[in-house]
């Protein structure tokens, strides 16, 4: 196959762009990406080949980097891809590929090996896989961060590292432990300039301006100390995402199967039409979305209010771009994520009695096979769907009460959640889209619906307690009845 007869959908469509993109939960609010003119001029992202990052005793490594420095550059994209094989084996060199550089130095392993014990990272195998280094001139070594795989790779209890799953990197809790670091070395003279830039920092990534809720007005006056303490609270598998907010972060997706899903993210951000419509999702997520226009409101514009032009503006990812080829390919790649081979076995009866329980408990209405889903989104409390939103979405119109404010309260709000599927949840979690709750086992626990529950995932740093409400089904069954229904799930 000849590259030329690879139909590669525009990614900056902006007549697609609007489709796809679902309007804002309070309705009033106009998101305007950037133009096509600005996108464009964005300068084209390079990918070069990789390496591990190999947690290995001082001397080794530093035999390890040498070896490295003798390596030539190999620019992925000098040569157009020749068929579907070779174009999906490039997409997975997109995924793993950084959106920073910085120059390898033996203080960077150190603070690594620092920063694992610190953060209880979980690691593979002597090698930490979230990041990479990168090889783009001859006789250097740099370190490569913010990639996609850094937040979809999962490491497993047994050291298995599954790419593309719900990840596994504490970023949240890793930054406010390197933030209280440098918090604590601060002088008092220079105290309110810390303060002041980690506050405008998080109003960047999370201020709604037009939305009148406690934890957005927060951000108008929150210090340093403060924000520090909602980052160490987030535990692996959830991340104040940017658009989220601290007590209501987004659980990360888990991206193997995403080519059945309809929409995009939790709060169902963005329809999934084709692969085209995923491109465009890469691009927003890589950050291009702070660019955006919320009624005047720029995320990282000057000041809230100006854009920067192409190429200037400050934040990961929204100084360059990925190419429609590199996009395509990392499109097709994800199109082609398999699931890891399912460890779990168990008696045949208890699975049929498990999937009875299944049925008799209504779960099949919104996780319905084949997918274990129904691809629809489900209102939250609070939201009345517009009429003319069930001429343009799938919608299920009835909520499951759980707690509506990611949902309604941040830039990803749009007064929906998407129904999500049950394969794979054998190896996924913490579970909800908040990530409250551990494993599956707590999900079931009626326990979580009282005020004096501990949530087993994320629990808001200043809460000692908190109810994790909502969906109830499968909570009123006997002991084996659970047993039952917790085998079937495992086998999904």
């Amino acid at each position: 196959m000849k590259p030329d007869t690879f139909q590669i959908p525009k990614t900056w469509d902006i007549s697609e762009i609007k489709k796809f993109l679902l309007p804002t939960a309070d309705g009033s609010t106009v998101v305007t990406p950037i133009s096509e003119e600005y996108y464009y001029k964005l300068p084209e992202m390079k990918v070069y080949k990789s390496y591990p990052v190999r947690l290995l005793d001082i001397e080794a490594n530093r035999k390890y980097i040498d070896s490295l420095k003798l390596l030539n550059p190999v620019d992925y994209f000098q040569d157009e891809p020749k068929n579907e094989d070779d174009l999906i084996r490039l997409g997975e060199e997109v995924f793993s590929a950084p959106l920073i550089l910085f120059d390898y130095s033996d203080d960077f392993f150190k603070g690594l090996n620092d920063e694992i014990k610190a953060a209880e990272i979980p690691v593979s195998k002597n090698v930490f896989p979230y990041y990479t280094y990168v090889v783009d001139e001859k006789l250097k070594v740099k370190v490569g961060i913010f990639s996609c795989a850094m937040c979809h790779t999962r490491v497993m209890s047994n050291g298995q590292t599954i790419k593309g799953a719900q990840g596994t990197f504490p970023m949240d809790k890793r930054d406010g432990i390197n933030a209280e670091n440098r918090f604590k070395s601060i002088s008092k003279e220079n105290l309110k300039q810390f303060n002041e830039g980690m506050r405008k920092g998080r109003m960047s990534l999370q201020k709604a301006p037009w939305i009148n809720h406690s934890s957005q007005l927060e951000l108008d006056t929150i210090n340093a100390a403060r924000i520090i303490a909602y980052l160490k609270a987030i535990p692996p598998g959830v991340m104040i995402r940017h658009g989220s907010n601290f007590n209501q972060p987004a659980n990360i997706p888990d991206l193997i199967g995403i080519k059945d899903r309809k929409y995009l993210d939790f709060t169902g951000l963005m329809m999934h039409r084709n692969v085209g419509d995923l491109m465009r999702y890469a691009a927003f997520n890589q950050t291009l979305d702070m660019l955006n226009s919320y009624n005047g409101f720029i995320p990282a514009g000057i000041d809230f209010k100006t854009l920067q032009e192409p190429g200037k503006a400050r934040f990961v990812g929204t100084q360059k771009r990925y190419s429609e080829m590199q996009l395509f390919a990392l499109g097709k790649y994800l199109y082609n994520l398999k699931p890891p081979t399912n460890p779990n076995k168990f008696p045949v009866e208890l699975l049929k009695k498990g999937e009875l329980v299944f049925k008799r408990e209504g779960c099949v209405t919104c996780h319905t096979p084949p997918l274990y889903t129904n691809n629809k989104l489900t209102p939250v409390d609070g939201f009345t769907p517009p009429t003319s939103h069930y001429d343009s979405y799938d919608i299920f119109d009835i909520s499951v009460e759980t707690n509506p404010e990611l949902a309604l309260y941040t830039r990803r709000g749009t007064g929906y959640y998407k129904i999500p599927s049950l394969l794979g949840v054998w190896y996924r979690g913490p579970f909800g889209h908040s990530g409250n709750v551990a494993t599956l086992e707590d999900w079931l626990d009626k326990r979580r619906l009282r005020d004096d529950y501990v949530p087993t995932g994320f629990k808001p740093a200043f809460a000692k307690s908190m109810a994790v409400k909502g969906h109830e089904f499968g909570l009123d069954i006997t002991k084996e009845e659970k047993e039952a229904l917790l085998a079937f799930l495992k086998t999904l």
